[in-house]
């Protein structure tokens, strides 16, 4: 049987699909908060969050902004979160900034456990969310400091669009 080295072919291979997992990562995301941010302008999610959240730390903004205003400012925040991860395709910070509203709102979710008493599917998705949020904040954190030493040094750089592949096998979108 030959002995053919595939290496090469797979380093390029490789390279070619870099950051192929943080855009799906973060069109994931983008989806996963396009849907329920939506779903939070309507009466359907609001009583349906005002039965869930009723019982927990959360449901002590239902006084002051009553069922729809709690779903609204929560929908707010879940679209806030939404555009700065699209944003964030072309500038890192806001990408940044839309990782850090992921891992929060995930970790906002997953603090309601103990009150719930109950391990529901958007508990599974939270944990999953907090996971990718840190993965996007890495990336989008490595993007914004090498935009910077870029500036800092005189270099006229244009904003992200092809992909490298560091020492390290991370993908970024410099």
């Amino acid at each position: 049987m030959n002995n053919i080295n595939l290496t090469r072919p797979l380093h390029q291979l490789t390279k070619k699909l870099a950051c192929v997992d943080l855009i799906s990562l973060r069109l994931s995301v983008i989806f996963i908060f396009a849907l329920f941010g939506t779903y939070k302008w309507f009466a359907f999610e609001a009583n349906a969050l005002n039965h869930l959240l009723t019982g927990t730390w959360l449901g002590g903004l239902y006084p002051y902004l009553g069922i729809q205003g709690v779903s609204y400012a929560l929908g707010m925040v879940e679209n806030i979160t939404l555009l700065a991860l699209v944003v964030g395709f072309v500038r890192p910070a806001a990408g940044a900034l839309g990782a850090m509203m992921v891992i929060g709102t995930g970790l906002v979710t997953l603090s309601l456990q103990p009150q719930l008493g109950r391990i529901d599917s958007f508990i599974i998705k939270d944990i999953l969310l907090v996971g990718i949020g840190l993965t996007l904040l890495r990336h989008d954190l490595r993007r914004v400091v090498v935009s910077r030493r870029l500036s800092r040094s005189g270099l006229n750089h244009p904003q992200p669009q092809a992909s490298a592949v560091h020492r390290d096998g991370v993908a970024s979108m410099e």
